[in-house]
């Protein structure tokens, strides 16, 4: 196809988009076969390319051939669909892996925290004791400072001052207390 095809494409011309179609389907249908080893992949992305040549045909650049363009559009085509196929791979993976965690694990783990939290309230002064009970009875902010008729912001303040206590007072990562107090 010439400057004066790429042109009338440009313009909207549905014809010279059908003359392009039948010049090149078959050789991009070869070409994404070739690069995905599927057919069904592959009579997908030649009409994803078409799409493409479709939308963005203002940008079509009349001093460079169609198939160059077209093969362009084509190869970044095969490239969202490995990606795509990739990311769902990789998803996959992740859940299979969280699905073989025994549930048993996890809940120890879990259990092994909160003793070490537990441990570490030992420390703590009636008030932080108290406000940190309550967390991890599973009462919020909101609802540990009305029992205790202070502010959720006294409530807040305490939490971060006990773990930072819990923390000091023990060889536990900030980030496991933190985690141990958020999940309850």
């Amino acid at each position: 196809m010439n400057s004066n095809s790429i042109s009338a494409l440009r313009d909207g011309c549905e014809s010279t988009f059908e003359e392009a179609y039948y010049a090149f389907h078959q050789k991009l249908y070869a070409y994404f076969v070739k690069k995905t080893g599927s057919v069904t992949v592959s009579e997908e992305l030649v009409q994803v390319t078409f799409i493409k040549l479709w939308q963005f045909r203002s940008g079509l650049n009349t001093e460079l051939p169609l198939s160059v363009q077209l093969f362009r559009i084509a190869k970044t085509s095969v490239i969202d669909i490995l990606r795509k196929e990739a990311r769902n791979r990789v998803v996959a993976a992740i859940d299979e892996e969280a699905h073989n965690i025994p549930v048993n694990a996890a809940d120890e783990l879990v259990h092994d925290r909160l003793l070490l939290v537990k441990q570490g309230m030992r420390h703590l002064s009636p008030m932080r004791r108290k406000i940190i009970e309550s967390r991890l009875e599973g009462l919020s902010n909101h609802e540990i400072a009305v029992s205790l008729s202070v502010s959720k912001k006294t409530v807040e303040n305490q939490i971060n001052k006990a773990v930072r206590d819990i923390r000091k007072n023990m060889d536990v990562p900030l980030i496991v207390i933190s985690v141990t107090l958020h999940l309850l």
